[in-house]
């Protein structure tokens, strides 16, 4: 009776971008549920609280900077100023609202991010940590590749300029005298390729900045190498930028970090793209949109007393709220990606259109993502906080998920028993045969059916890994990197005031565009509501509640402080910090 009346309020629906999502009349609706419900109320008011002190702080600042002075910004001190004010604004949402940066080694200094050695590390420890790519060659040329690793270097190849010296580049980051193919061969060359925003649409107003002496870029596709380069005295490696081609086009211009203030652009053409694509399609497409169906139909198959739904509805808490009520103020007709992207709306549909053909099962899998794309060797690549610390946090979501499944399950018998576990896959699998809800979360990759525990464990480990580890990632690095313009901004412009291939704080968004982003950086990425297994104590079998318990205290009480002494080693070598995976800073689940 229960579940017949869940499936009744929690249904799905195909949106324009392909995603089965929560189908409800109105976010009142979903609004009115959660309120109603013990489980969900005080999660949706902290929500609320935040998005609604942020809306009120960009108002004030708005109001202050009307009574002081005017729209454009002339130096870099007034870019600060303005992140300054935002992160003093955010606190009065409460603790919810703090700042893992402001409690965590960090290094702040703002002005360094966009130097080549920070610019380089945000790559491994920023914003979207997920799209470098190992350069490989064809089967049989190399002992670690084949074709479905990395980014094979002749496809690369052929949007390169040819008029461009990419070996010498190579030679001159590595300081080597070996060829270019040796050099891939050794897994040393590295890149980062944006093919789903190639000849992304351009809006044709700009919605934040009508100053008839700027002119606004397109949304460029830009190739960014790297490489793999050997200390000479301590023998071990560090990445490095070798060169940056401005489009994906072989006539596009390419710049090195020889070439001043063209390469200053060129590494912000790289910041702009790299933004709009991770906010789109490895935050909104691969978790959020991804996620969706797994939270809606848990509550349609699985009964509450069911031991599965019980731990898990605390990672699902809820992640159809900033689904429901913040996606359409972010991809809306005028909303965030109106203001603060070229691309805009139109763009931003595409890039999710195409982002669903992406967002299958496999994504879930997160060691599999980064052998993917050639990025899992710990020697080429020593320093990489996302893949180090994710593997880490991963390993105890493991340990704590196959315990747990023990408790329950005594053999794989009780797996093809559980009838409602099998509802549960059948409704999201596409794979499923269509009768009744067969397919209805319309998920790529996912069985239909399993029959081992350590299948359950593994589906388990991967929804509950998505949720926290992974929207954790994409998602808080914005509240510090998002709200300093020169480092990540939105847009870029040519103004009549500055020369070609001159670098100002002219070509960067104007205030009330950077204002803008800082807002919608505090909305996305900073609430939290809850840590990781802090709900040990919520559950029912005294089993259950030893076994999770006993995981949190080991998060805070062993893998924290050892996170905090690698952020403090990471430092003291000029490293950038990385404080999002800290037990004590990672939720259950996606919350904002």
């Amino acid at each position: 009776m229960e579940l017949r009346e869940m499936k009744d309020k929690w249904k799905l629906k195909v949106s324009p971008y392909g995603y089965a999502l929560l189908d409800v009349p109105s976010p009142w609706t979903l609004i009115g549920r959660d309120f109603i419900n013990p489980f969900t109320r005080f999660y949706l008011e902290g929500y609320l609280q935040t998005v609604l002190t942020t809306d009120l702080s960009l108002i004030v600042y708005n109001y202050l900077v009307n009574k002081t002075t005017d729209k454009e910004i002339s130096h870099k001190v007034s870019y600060r100023i303005l992140s300054k004010f935002f992160e003093m604004s955010a606190m009065a949402g409460g603790v919810n609202n703090r700042r893992p940066s402001k409690y965590e080694v960090f290094i702040d200094d703002k002005t360094t991010w966009i130097s080549d050695r920070f610019f380089t590390q945000q790559r491994l420890a920023g914003i979207n940590p997920m799209s470098l790519r190992r350069v490989t060659l064809k089967a049989g040329k190399t002992s670690f590749t084949n074709g479905s690793v990395g980014l094979d270097w002749d496809t690369l190849n052929k949007t390169l300029n040819p008029e461009f010296d990419w070996e010498g580049a190579v030679q001159k980051a590595l300081e080597t005298n070996h060829t270019l193919e040796e050099a891939i061969y050794q897994g040393r060359v590295y890149v980062l390729r944006y093919e789903l925003c190639d000849d992304l649409p351009r809006e044709e107003v700009d919605l934040t900045d009508n100053d008839p002496k700027r002119k606004m870029w397109d949304t460029l596709s830009p190739i960014a190498l790297f490489a793999s380069k050997q200390d000479f005295l301590t023998k071990t490696n560090d990445l490095v930028p070798v060169a940056i081609q401005m489009d994906y086009t072989p006539d596009s211009s390419v710049y090195t970090p020889e070439d001043d203030d063209n390469w200053m652009l060129a590494k912000l053409n790289v910041q702009v793209t790299d933004l709009g694509y991770a906010q789109i399609v490895e935050h909104l497409g691969k978790v959020h949109f991804l996620m969706e169906p797994f939270c809606v139909v848990l509550k349609r198959t699985l009964s509450s007393s069911h031991p599965l739904h019980q731990i898990l509805k605390y990672h699902c808490r809820d992640v159809t709220v900033p689904n429901t009520i913040g996606a359409p103020k972010l991809v809306g007709e005028g909303e965030f990606m109106d203001q603060l992207f070229a691309f805009g709306n139109n763009g931003t549909t595409r890039l999710l259109r195409e982002a669903h053909n992406l967002s299958t099962w496999d994504v879930t899998d997160f060691r599999n993502e980064i052998k993917k794309r050639g990025v899992d060797d710990k020697k080429l690549l020593p320093y990489y906080p996302y893949r180090d610390d994710g593997e880490q946090i991963l390993k105890i979501i493991e340990n704590m998920v196959k315990g747990y499944v023990d408790l329950y399950y005594y053999g794989n018998e009780d797996v093809k028993k559980d009838y409602e576990f099998g509802s549960f896959l059948r409704e999201l699998s596409i794979h499923s045969f269509p009768i009744f809800y067969g397919g209805y979360g319309k998920i790529k990759g996912l069985p239909s059916k399993i029959a081992t525990k350590d299948e359950l464990c593994d589906i388990v480990t991967r929804i509950i890994s998505q949720l926290s580890v992974q929207h954790a990632a994409v998602n808080y690095p914005l509240t510090d990197y998002g709200l300093y313009t020169p480092n990540l901004p939105t847009k870029l412009y040519n103004d009549t005031r500055v020369k070609e291939g001159e670098y100002s704080v002219l070509r960067l968004p104007n205030r009330n565009t950077s204002s803008i982003e800082a807002s919608f950086s505090n909305i996305l990425s900073l609430f939290r509501f809850d840590s990781l297994f802090d709900y040990g104590n919520e559950l029912l079998d005294p089993q259950a509640i030893k076994l999770v318990n006993g995981y949190y205290t080991y998060l805070m009480n062993v893998i924290q402080p050892h996170m905090q002494e690698k952020n403090r080693k990471r430092k003291e070598d000029n490293y950038l910090t990385y404080p999002y995976l800290i037990p004590r800073w990672l939720p259950n689940g996606v919350q904002t």
